[in-house]
């Protein structure tokens, strides 16, 4: 057998996805389907793990929407690049999702939303020598036999991901992104839904254990604390001298600037009313959920060593 897809589900949840998986333009007989239902998507996706028969292992989002050559694009994928051991693809925004599910989509797609991030959420170029920037658990494939060195860690969530791939990266595993390996992800329903994801993706980020031992964490991911706390001192900085508020209106200009070309190129009129708060709450939230992880590592430190 080839693939073995492994779907994590949390609890109270439907497998969305078996819906597409259905429609896969791939020989039935060339994969099999494994649910493993739990609290930890990383203890689930590990015991999909042990039960797997496939040569290749893929991850995919319970309430993702898989493309109809899903499958076929990475069979030519690994068949094409036989040193690659694990690719992953984006999670675009669906055409029929919510109005705010676009924008946000639009927002992370984008250089000031996303940052080194963006790839993820749009089609870019092929890159056969990825990282966590790239790559998420919700599409994913990786050559069973990587298994046998390492699993995912049941103790994080959402934060496996970047582990998961830097630990790849120690080991000499090769990871890569395909544009090419598609699925389609609905975005949060709201903006108070959003700034909860965004948050928790920050918060997790600093507990990583990985992080400091892969050169490719980027100084980008402390700016949203940086600009944070720069805010919190506005007010008494401003007092002193009105030049501190030339960061606020640099970063003003900006984000209607970036809204005003994002606008335009996804053809969104919406775009321009929404998109300046969306990226707000993207920073903000980043911002705070960073500096909680931060205060929440240090704190964690200080109990072991009591």
């Amino acid at each position: 057998m080839r693939f073995s897809v492994v779907i994590a589900l949390a609890p109270g949840r439907q497998a969305e996805v078996l819906d597409s998986l259905k429609k896969l333009d791939y020989d039935p007989a060339g994969y099999e389907t494994i649910i493993e239902t739990g609290k930890s998507a990383s203890s689930n996706r590990n015991e999909g793990i042990k039960k797997a028969q496939g040569e290749i292992i893929a991850f995919v989002d319970d309430d993702a929407f898989v493309d109809q050559n899903w499958l076929k694009n990475a069979d030519d994928f690994f068949s094409k690049y036989q040193d690659i051991d694990v690719v992953g693809g984006p999670q675009l925004t669906p055409e029929s999702d919510s109005l705010f599910g676009k924008i946000s989509g639009f927002a992370l797609s984008s250089v000031f939303g996303g940052a080194s991030i963006r790839n993820r959420y749009q089609k870019s170029k092929l890159n056969l020598k990825s990282d966590e920037r790239e790559l998420t658990s919700a599409n994913l494939f990786c050559q069973k036999i990587i298994f046998e060195k390492m699993l995912f860690n049941p103790e994080l969530w959402p934060g496996e991901d970047p582990e998961f791939f830097n630990e790849c990266i120690e080991k000499k595993i090769r990871l890569a992104y395909s544009p090419d390996i598609v699925i389609y992800h609905k975005r949060r329903r709201n903006l108070f839904a959003f700034a909860k994801q965004i948050f928790t993706y920050a918060y997790v980020r600093p507990l990583v254990r990985k992080i400091k031992k892969t050169r490719r964490t980027s100084i980008l991911f402390f700016v949203p604390s940086i600009f944070l706390i720069y805010l919190l001192f506005l007010p008494f900085l401003a007092m002193r001298t009105r030049i501190f508020l030339l960061p606020l209106y640099a970063y003003s200009a900006l984000n209607l600037l970036i809204t005003i070309i994002v606008s335009i190129s996804q053809k969104s009129f919406w775009s321009i009313l929404f998109l300046p708060v969306t990226f707000l709450t993207i920073h903000f939230s980043y911002g705070v959920g960073f500096l909680c992880g931060i205060f929440k590592k240090k704190w964690q430190s200080r109990l072991s060593v009591l």
